[in-house]
């Protein structure tokens, strides 16, 4: 970014300023005595020390450097964009920052473009997942007749048979793998399918009730209850029981066998029936 000439003048003019308030300060310190010339060139702060200890000669010199300070913010305030930027710090410094604004819901055409992209990453991983396992259980039958087969005596097809024993078992260790992946994949794309429902539900309300639902990543009934209610558009908080320490022990406390718990104000229902629900919320 170039500078304002403006900017450029008075950053030089305030360099040049400094420049004679040292020279002033330093010939004054040399008057006073050779140490304390040596102390304002060569110690840190020395010229600070000099200026407390003998005003009346480092006067002078001082009242240039300031004057070169002033010149210099105002240098800073010509730059475009500066001023703001100094007084934001400030206002952070002084903890006068507002609050950054809370992030906005994601739309549903949002949701369905990473739907989309998650969805193919599941088709790719269970395409993976199907040609890593599709001669497993062949190359397994296969090494268990050889191994039966092997000679103590027999070194070569010892060492082949070791060789091809290891590479089965780092393929079956990558599907494996790829499984685990595919099922966080697959979490995923219910979670985001699971929000698309919701944000394209209309504005519902709970007769004013607090309605809570404690659930599991893994509960068809919770995937049931939380489609019932983005289709009612029934607002909601969801709560992972195997989220977190504390998410199960609000559950415990709550005297819950199982999931889905729903809590509609001070009414509790174990599982999902949507016709209960419905009276509960009335």
């Amino acid at each position: 970014m170039s500078l304002p000439v403006v900017s450029i003048v008075l950053i030089s003019f305030a360099v040049l300023v400094a420049l004679v308030g040292s020279i002033i300060l330093i010939v004054a310190a040399f008057r006073q005595s050779v140490p304390w010339g040596l102390v304002v060139l060569f110690v840190p702060a020395g010229n600070l020390v000099f200026t407390c200890v003998h005003w009346a000669e480092a006067r002078l010199g001082f009242l240039v450097g300031i004057a070169s300070s002033v010149f210099l913010f105002g240098a800073i305030f010509t730059i475009p964009g500066a001023s703001d930027k100094l007084i934001d710090a400030g206002k952070a410094k002084l903890g006068m920052q507002p609050p950054p604004a809370a992030p906005q819901a994601p739309t549903v055409a949002d949701l369905s473009t990473q739907i989309a992209a998650q969805r193919k990453k599941v088709e790719e991983l269970q395409g993976t997942f199907a040609t890593l396992g599709q001669d497993l259980p062949a190359q397994y039958q296969q090494l268990e007749r050889r191994r039966t087969g092997l000679k103590a005596t027999d070194q070569a097809a010892i060492t082949k048979f070791n060789e091809d024993a290891a590479a089965y078992q780092a393929k079956n260790k990558k599907q494996k793998e790829v499984q685990q992946e595919l099922t966080i994949a697959q979490t995923v794309l219910d979670q985001l399918l699971d929000a698309r429902l919701r944000a394209a539900a209309p504005g519902g309300k709970a007769g004013g009730k607090q309605v809570v639902m404690y659930t599991t990543s893994h509960c068809p009934a919770c995937k049931a209850a939380k489609q019932y209610m983005a289709q009612k558009g029934i607002r909601y908080q969801e709560i992972d029981v195997e989220a977190s320490r504390e998410a199960n022990e609000a559950f415990q406390k709550l005297g819950a066998r199982g999931v889905p718990l729903i809590m509609v104000g001070d009414k509790k229902m174990e599982g999902f029936n949507s016709q209960e629900l419905d009276r509960m919320l009335l």
